[in-house]
């Protein structure tokens, strides 16, 4: 490995678009199984080790386009490692090192499989990204506002689906302009951009409707402590509010995320309300503590008093490291918690016990449940797929699209069932049977769990505003249904 150059790369990226052009399958598959054994000997110092990834990671987006490039199947194993791969670019050390462009490039074809998948949020944020990097990147520009222009139909509120159709169609029209960049995308992509521009402009006044919604004069609170609070959790892109698609704007910092209007039986309990209420509130608990566990340290009363022995490994103890443990145990288990919901408003009959959010959609490993596959809900396949974010032990576990997932999934039954101490300098010296992690590795971890819940949490609900549809639309248009209205807590 250490012999391969830039351009032996340049040559092999080169074999990679001729065999896609040319739609040659097998040459393309061939191609792969040699990224395969260069990638196997990728080391953290290997210099031009994401470019080696987001090589490999074209050679399954082309395989894609050959054989399904829309596909409402729940398994697309191609798709699934080209996120993967995509992933690995990103996560390795000489990312950093790429020209701009190439991670625009990485963030944008990452976000674009997201949003395939149904993971529209994650996607937007991840256009974002490239477009921190490449301000004038076309293809960030109008994907994000088609990514944006998707979640119309799930947002319940009419008047905040009219603004975010109007910044979708802002968007659009920005990677129209003359000052945008294609280097690196496909230019004729532009003409979908364009449509989607057209479509929404020919229903909406955009200008206006922009015009008469500030984004940026809502309160954030009446103390100072609070509007730091709201600030960060807008940076940090954590409210449970369709609007945060538009940017971290105080119109959008507050959780006004709830279940659509939904059919259940005359004279039963709103179960289902309750249910999102719960999780909602537990999600808001996550987002407070990790808040609170990664501002500056500093002594507080509660630890007074609290006599500990000093082990000499630079431990870190104290009521603001376990708010911040406490924060990634209830973003775990609440994706586990959304698993039960789905078991429930499906009626798919699974014991309550024994769900999680790993085993909720399969009969048996590799097989999904039946009462799933010809449902064409992009927002419950988005949970799906995001369910496996936490499959596996990547690479060995086909069903794993994030490189983390063993992590995570290490983390959460550490600090469930045995005993994981965090460390201010960690240096993987082993302590026997007790497990050690740097506490800022853990505060990521932490934020990327809760990032995870909050997006479960949105597509859940949008899966059920699709989901009621269709039983709507099943059952009759003329069916008589009586409504019970219930006010806000």
């Amino acid at each position: 490995m250490a012999k391969t150059t830039f351009a032996d790369l340049a040559r092999f990226g080169r074999l990679i678009n001729d065999a896609g052009d040319s739609r040659d399958v097998a040459k393309l598959l061939a191609l792969d199984l040699e990224a395969a054994t260069y990638c196997e000997a990728i080391t953290p110092d290997f210099e031009l080790g994401a470019y080696l990834w987001y090589f490999r990671s074209n050679i399954q987006a082309a395989l894609q386009d050959l054989s399904a490039p829309q596909s409402w199947d729940w398994r697309q194993p191609h798709r699934e490692r080209q996120t993967l791969y995509l992933r690995r670019a990103a996560s390795h050390p000489s990312f950093v090192r790429l020209p701009p462009i190439s991670r625009a490039s990485i963030f944008t074809n990452l976000a674009n499989s997201l949003s395939a998948f149904g993971r529209g949020l994650e996607a937007i944020a991840l256009y974002d990204e490239a477009l921190a990097v490449v301000p004038n990147f076309a293809m960030a520009l109008g994907n994000r506002g088609k990514a944006m222009e998707g979640l119309l139909r799930s947002i319940p509120d009419p008047r905040h689906t009219k603004l975010v159709a109007a910044y979708a169609c802002r968007l659009c029209r920005a990677a129209l302009s003359a000052d945008v960049t294609w280097e690196g995308g496909d230019p004729t992509l532009g003409r979908y951009f364009a449509e989607t521009e057209k479509a929404i402009a020919s229903k909406i006044d955009v200008e206006k409707i922009i015009s008469k919604s500030p984004l940026d004069q809502s309160s954030l609170g009446d103390s100072p402590v609070e509007q730091a609070y709201r600030r960060w959790a807008l940076q940090e892109n954590l409210f449970l509010n369709p609007l945060l698609v538009i940017g971290p704007h105080s119109i959008a910092a507050t959780d006004r995320m709830n279940l659509p209007p939904h059919v259940a039986p005359v004279g039963d309990p709103p179960t289902f309300v309750a249910w999102f209420n719960q999780m909602k509130q537990e999600f808001v608990s996550a987002r407070w503590l990790l808040y609170e566990g990664t501002r500056p340290r500093k002594k507080h009363f509660v630890d007074n008093g609290v006599f500990l022995v000093n082990t000499l490994d630079y431990p870190t103890f104290g009521i603001q490291v376990e708010k911040l443990r406490a924060s990634f145990r209830i973003a775990y288990g609440l994706l586990d918690k959304v698993a039960g919901f789905v078991n429930a408003y499906y009626m798919l009959g699974i014991d309550a016990a024994k769900v999680d959010f790993r085993n909720i959609w399969h009969v048996k490993k590799g097989v999904i449940r039946p009462a799933f596959l010809n449902k064409e809900n992009l927002h419950l396949r988005g949970l799906y797929w995001l369910s496996q974010d936490i499959i596996g032990d990547d690479p060995t576990d086909q069903d794993s699209i994030a490189p983390e997932a063993g992590e995570l999934k290490r983390l959460r039954n550490l600090l469930e069932h045995r005993c994981l101490v965090l460390r201010d300098m960690d240096f993987g010296d082993p302590m026997g049977v007790v497990e050690t992690a740097s506490l800022r590795e853990f505060e990521a971890s932490t934020k990327h769990i809760v990032r995870l819940a909050r997006v479960a949490l949105m597509y859940l609900a949008f899966s059920l505003r699709k989901e009621e549809s269709d039983r709507h639309k099943k059952h009759g248009e003329n069916e008589i249904i009586p409504t019970m209205r219930l006010p806000i807590f």
